[in-house]
């Protein structure tokens, strides 16, 4: 069954957008040859075409010889059908003794006129999406927005790399493409992925950049104004990447350290459904304490909240009661059983 007129417009569309398979452009051929009106169409977009600057792509991957069989044998099927009677155009009366070389040009102006097409580019901000939903790149990467922000990438990704623009603070879960690495350009700097998750605050003109790693690795790169890399450093999972334009300091903190900051800078400590093995980490470091975590309660998750005028002996005894462990004390050694 021949595509409907509504098909072939929607192929147009999905080849006007930068999407072009041979089958595809062989198909469309054959369409071209079945009525002056379709050629009318294939004109237009021809004389669209020749506007642009795009040079010809190279041909030699295209099988004339099955173009030139897929349109004769349509011809031939519709000579043989009893009930047409109307007359054939002179494209469709003489395409049988048209040469390979100019079977060869036709094909090659349609695919170059569909391949060459520019990418469209897709920016949303926060502002116009359900920041409860996440957002979905082209190659199923879930962003989830948090504050103001906004993203901008192609509506396609190329087999050459995956790249968006962004800003602002949100969640990447990005899918794993190991031939095709996943950049993030942030003013400056990017972050160069294949598969993780982690969340990136790039808030624009912010004092800093930083991104806390959840799975996977990621690599930071930094830029100077003439877009050259300046530095450049790994961040490996329960790090934080940071970055300080101002300074132009690029650098990695542990867990603890992460709370350490947030405890002087929000004077609150923050503790998100987390094991009670990078809780005591994290008191250790802070307090200056020696915790004696059991195995058995290691794996434990709590999620809590506490002030910076909070003693440790205020904030154990808040983890005993909820996580419901025993906490002791005995030659300056707190355990938790």
């Amino acid at each position: 069954m021949n595509p409907t007129n509504k098909t072939y417009d929607e192929l147009m569309m999905s080849y006007l957008e930068g999407q072009c398979r041979e089958e595809e452009a062989l198909s469309l051929l054959s369409w071209i040859a079945e009525s002056e009106e379709h050629q009318a169409q294939f004109e237009s977009f021809k004389a669209v075409w020749e506007l642009t600057s795009f040079p010809m792509p190279e041909i030699e991957s295209i099988n004339v010889d099955a173009a030139l069989d897929a349109v004769n044998e349509k011809i031939d099927e519709q000579e043989n059908h009893e009930t047409i009677t109307v007359q054939m155009p002179w494209l469709r009366r003489n395409f049988k003794y048209v040469s390979s070389a100019a079977a060869a040009v036709i094909v090659a102006l349609f695919i170059g006129f569909l391949v060459v097409k520019p990418n469209s580019t897709v920016t949303l901000a926060s502002a116009d999406w359900n920041t409860e939903e996440p957002y979905f790149l082209p190659d199923e990467t879930s962003v989830t927005f948090f504050d103001d922000s906004k993203i901008s990438h192609p509506k396609h990704f190329g087999n050459d790399g995956r790249s968006v623009n962004f800003e602002g603070t949100a969640r990447f879960d990005v899918t794993k493409d190991e031939a095709r690495p996943f950049v993030i350009h942030c003013n400056g700097m990017d972050v160069e992925v294949l598969g993780t998750s982690f969340l990136l605050n790039a808030e624009k003109n912010g004092e800093r950049y930083f991104l806390d790693l959840y799975t996977g690795k990621v690599k930071m790169t930094t830029f100077d104004q003439k877009g050259h890399a300046v530095t450049e450093m790994e961040v490996n999972p329960g790090e934080r990447g940071v970055w300080n334009p101002a300074q132009g300091e690029l650098k990695t903190m542990c867990y603890s350290e992460v709370k350490e900051e947030e405890l002087m800078t929000e004077h609150v400590l923050v503790f998100d459904n987390e094991t009670l093995s990078k809780i005591v980490e994290a008191l250790e470091y802070i307090y200056k304490v020696e915790i004696d975590l059991a195995e058995s309660c290691a794996s434990k998750k709590l999620t809590a909240r506490f002030s910076d005028e909070e003693s440790i002996e205020d904030v154990l005894e808040t983890i005993a009661l909820v996580s419901e462990v025993t906490v002791t004390k005995a030659d300056n050694v707190y355990r938790i059983l």
